[in-house]
């Protein structure tokens, strides 16, 4: 379960906008409660809270990367996530933690113990951070041989912008599984569409490679293809027939 390149860079915008502005997203609570008294202490408190938590969040990432070939560091990532989960409850660098300790799970083959750590963290996932969650289940259920559920998931109606090619993308790998060859490759090509300039790895060879097999299944598209293929082997024996006979025309001719 692997990280694409853009649900990386999805995650690191989302992390510095916590580091920078994390503090910032209360005041109009603040302001509602409590007026303005004090404001400046509770300013300069939220700010080192935030940078606090990231800190945290930052020592979390680093432990797991190394617990991803080593179960005794795997279990002390882990045991450390959690922690930092119970520190900071509700939030989306939870969030991320919980996402990080899936992984975990999932590079350990423990793949219904990734399952329930995604589950832990749907409800409290921000509208930015839950298309991000639900392409994970997806991928995870797809892993577990269970597709339907998979697309059950990718169905439900969030902010997928920024999100929409993987969503694609995850979308066509469980069709595929069905045996849902057409709608695969046309998931696949919204993915493309949808990508941009880069693209995802993958994605064009995905759909090559079901366009020809949903045309070898096509009886109507296979017959054409046959009629081809004959037309274009019986063109060569007629270029030389045509020319012998203009050579023997041309020289009756000239006789």
């Amino acid at each position: 379960m692997a990280l694409d390149t853009s649900e990386e860079e999805q995650i690191e915008k989302i992390q510095t906008f916590l580091r920078q502005n994390g503090w910032f997203l209360a005041i109009g609570l603040v302001l509602v409660l409590g007026g303005n008294f004090g404001f400046r202490s509770w300013e300069d408190q939220k700010q080192a809270a935030a940078e606090a938590a990231s800190d945290a969040f930052t020592t979390f990432q680093a432990a797991a990367r190394e617990g991803k070939t080593d179960d005794d560091k795997r279990a002390a990532a882990m045991d450390l996530g959690d922690a930092f989960i119970a520190s900071h409850p509700g939030t989306d660098y939870a969030v991320l933690a919980g996402l990080q300790i899936a992984k975990l799970h999932f590079s350990a083959g423990n793949l219904s113990e990734a399952e329930a750590a995604l589950r832990a963290i749907t409800a409290a996932a921000s509208s930015q951070l839950a298309p991000l969650v639900q392409i994970r289940l997806a991928r995870l259920l797809g892993a577990q041989d269970r597709p339907e559920e998979g697309l059950t998931v990718l169905a439900e109606p969030l902010e997928w912008a920024g999100f929409m090619a993987a969503r694609h993308e995850v979308e066509g790998d469980l069709l595929y599984q069905l045996d849902r060859l057409d709608e695969a490759r046309q998931a696949y090509q919204l993915a493309v569409n949808t990508a941009g300039e880069e693209g995802l790895p993958g994605l064009t060879m995905k759909v090559e490679d079901l366009t020809f097999a949903t045309a070898s299944m096509d009886p109507a598209i296979s017959d054409e293809s046959s009629n081809n293929e004959a037309a274009s082997v019986e063109a060569p024996a007629a270029g030389p027939d045509a020319s012998a006979d203009g050579t023997q025309a041309d020289s009756k001719d000239n006789g």
